[in-house]
């Protein structure tokens, strides 16, 4: 504590001792330069206060005042999406919400390197040289129950011998975006 008290009293002596000449040169002017620094001061104080203090608020005032427009624009489409978010978020959600949509790549992901999967108007037409039958079978329901998609046509071929444990088949189909009219999904087999 006494450190500090040393410490202000030096401080405020070496105040003292540097302010004494300015104030005995102050005491010494005629009224009218006192008066006339008294004013020229107020004016510089005036000044300061003016470019650094009103201008800039002005400034601000007048640059959002232009955003005002802008901002109330975004505020009417977060209120119209708000409302659009509320009636989605209302809805009951489905079992087919689960299901993506269906592209080449992601078919060609299900049925692997050996398929040929290309986009057709109405779905996707998927050829395979040579797979097990039950293999085609799980992956074709892969398929259908990942994606929104059904078995519109299938031709599969045999192209292993009838006397082969596993059946091997040549697979030529159509999954398509819809149920076909009749609901009838037309298999053929080739022997």
């Amino acid at each position: 504590m006494g450190s500090f008290r040393t410490f202000r009293d030096k401080s405020a002596n070496g105040i003292a001792a540097f302010v004494k000449p300015m104030l005995a040169s102050w005491n010494a002017l005629e009224p009218g330069p006192r008066r006339l620094l008294q004013i020229g001061a107020a004016l510089l104080v005036a000044g300061f206060l003016v470019a650094f203090v009103w201008l800039p608020a002005v400034r601000a005032r007048d640059a959002l005042t232009a955003r005002l427009p802008q901002l109330e624009a975004l505020l009417g489409e977060m209120r119209v999406e708000a409302k659009v978010l509320k009636a989605l978020g209302s809805q009951s959600v489905g079992p087919s919400a689960t299901r993506i949509v269906a592209d080449v790549v992601s078919l060609q992901t299900i049925f692997g390197p050996d398929a040929r999967v290309t986009a057709e108007t109405d779905g996707f037409r998927i050829a395979i040289a040579a797979i097990e039958y039950a293999r085609w079978w799980d992956k074709t329901n892969e398929a259908l129950a990942r994606h929104s998609l059904v078995l519109r046509t299938a031709t599969l071929t045999r192209t292993d011998g009838e006397k082969s444990v596993g059946t091997v088949v040549a697979v030529e189909m159509l999954l398509g975006f819809d149920a076909p009219a009749s609901g009838a999904v037309p298999l053929r087999q080739n022997k």
